[in-house]
């Protein structure tokens, strides 16, 4: 399959996927206008559930390269159709150069690149979006490929895990920033702090304008199915 056979396997799958989750959940998703038309663009988003990269890429008008964790492929019929989904698999336990230079390839070839910089679902305090410090691998990346960064957060995707969801839809928001570029000189931890303060901006402005409770920060998919136990009783 070629590339043109490949995003247009992206954009059919969104299609598909974007039919099924809107009728198990309130699915509100803003900034599209923000995802640039053409050129390579490091998408960053935090990661709360297996549903997320669905939910960025389901109304984006490009295809997006996800960066994900190597294990995945180990499966013959899902390692398939990751590759032909573009997918870039990494090594999560140690630094892999491979997945750095192949994430570096895409964005200088006009790509976007989707990195979860969380290396795994967070919630709680392990969330970026909750206290933890953002990884320095997406400045990293952004600064190898001369590529802008373009924040995004995922609020209530962990609440599909919840079989209840398809008799009573949750609601679930997505949200894209304003691209961020490396300024002339900018150390890399510098812009590490700056990815993370857009993150957390989108997060408190969701919180604020659709008065998102607690309850609905990000949580643990065992800690979903034990509330939803719980619920039955």
């Amino acid at each position: 399959m070629g590339q043109g056979g490949r995003d247009r396997f992206f954009a059919i799958s969104a299609a598909i996927c974007d039919r099924v989750l809107r009728r198990s959940a309130r699915i509100s998703i803003e900034g599209l206008e923000r995802i640039p038309e053409s050129g390579g663009c490091l998408l960053v988003c935090n990661h709360i559930s297996h549903f997320d990269p669905i939910l960025l890429g389901m109304k984006s008008p490009r295809p997006i390269d996800y960066v994900a964790d190597g294990k995945l492929f180990n499966d013959l019929i899902l390692s398939q159709i990751l590759g032909a989904l573009n997918v870039i698999p990494v090594d999560r336990n140690r630094q892999d150069p491979r997945a750095a230079m192949a994430a570096v390839g895409r964005l200088k070839q006009g790509r976007i690149v989707g990195l979860f910089p969380e290396r795994g679902i967070r919630h709680g305090k392990a969330s970026i979006l909750l206290g933890a410090r953002l990884n320095p691998s997406a400045a990293a990346l952004a600064r190898m490929a001369n590529a802008p960064v373009l924040p995004a957060v995922v609020v209530g995707s962990d609440r599909l895990y919840q079989f209840r969801s398809w008799r009573r839809p949750p609601r679930v928001f997505v949200s894209f920033g304003e691209l961020l570029t490396l300024a002339p000189g900018e150390e890399r931890c510098r812009f590490t702090e700056r990815i993370q303060e857009r993150l957390l901006s989108l997060f408190e402005s969701l919180v604020k304008r659709h008065e998102i409770d607690p309850i609905d920060f990000p949580h643990s998919a065992q800690e979903r199915w034990k509330e939803e136990g719980r619920a039955r009783k």
